[in-house]
């Protein structure tokens, strides 16, 4: 770890650890001292969208303080070069003694989708209508086609719906997605699909297995866990192999519609299945 260190007057030793607290970074980071009581940290920021900085000291390393009588680039800051921070240790009382010191930036969340081949898909499956599940490894709900009813992925269910959903495309008002979300079509599903733009493997994430997705020209990738999925006439679990459907807006005929498919055996494409089928949901961002 690179530190910069620095004698100043009133014994005052400063020690700057070269860390952040998260992806974004700050780099080539300078500390000054000037009487009485002024410390000034300069750095060169980057960041995907605008943060509040947070200066810290520690005598110790072991509990960090918030330095409170700061002023200069600590709001809404963006990506760009010397950046400047000065604190007013006086102000806070902080007069003698040696400190190790650190920018901090807040943590960014988990994008909610991610650009794969022109299309941005979400990272995680749907929960119950409106929501995401928690984490990418995570099952979700289950969904028959057009129909908004939440149907779990474990154990019995009762009230199952065994007729044939009716409609051309997945409707709005039928759509579970979370707000801004939808449905994918069949062809986005063919985008996904599309072997000389994105890559795909079956794995084992966080001991989940299912299928990973990769857009070869930036790295992005997704995670589609294998979850099975809910026999039509009755809503029994299907048994035996491990398997993911994922279901798209688009009929095929009046009784079915396509969906994405793979299978641990290495089988993967688009299938035409009956609608009455709950199926797996991981919805693409509106345009």
């Amino acid at each position: 770890m690179r530190r910069l260190f620095l004698i100043i007057r009133l014994l005052l030793f400063l020690v700057l650890p070269y860390s952040i607290a998260n992806a974004d970074s700050a780099s080539n980071i300078r500390v000054d001292y000037s009487c009485p009581g002024k410390v000034t940290v300069t750095y060169d920021l980057t960041t995907s969208q605008p943060v509040d900085i947070t200066l810290k000291y520690s005598p110790n390393k072991s509990k960090w303080l918030d330095a409170d009588a700061v002023t200069g680039d600590i709001t809404a800051q963006t990506s760009g070069t010397g950046k400047t921070i000065v604190w007013d240790c006086f102000a806070d009382n902080v007069r003698t003694g040696g400190f190790y010191f650190k920018i901090e930036l807040p943590s960014q969340p988990e994008p909610e989708c991610v650009w794969i081949n022109g299309v941005c898909w979400a990272t995680r499956n749907v929960d119950e209508p409106g929501t995401f599940v928690k984490n990418p490894e995570d099952t979700g709900m289950f969904y028959q086609w057009n129909r908004k009813t939440a149907w779990a992925a474990t154990g019995a269910v009762t009230g199952w719906d065994s007729t044939t959903p009716t409609g051309t495309t997945w409707e709005k008002a039928n759509d579970p997605s979370p707000e801004g979300y939808r449905v994918p079509t069949l062809g986005e599903i063919q985008k996904l699909l599309d072997a000389t733009k994105v890559a795909s493997a079956w794995v084992t994430q966080n001991g989940v297995p299912g299928r990973k997705f990769t857009d070869i020209a930036t790295g992005n990738s997704i995670f589609l866990p294998a979850v099975r999925y809910r026999l039509s006439y009755d809503g029994s679990l299907a048994s035996g192999s491990v398997v993911g459907f994922y279901w798209s807006s688009t009929q095929n005929g009046s009784a079915s519609a396509y969906d994405l498919y793979f299978h641990s055996n290495g089988n993967i494409g688009w299938t035409g299945n009956v609608r009455e089928n709950g199926f797996s949901m991981r919805p693409v961002a509106e345009n």
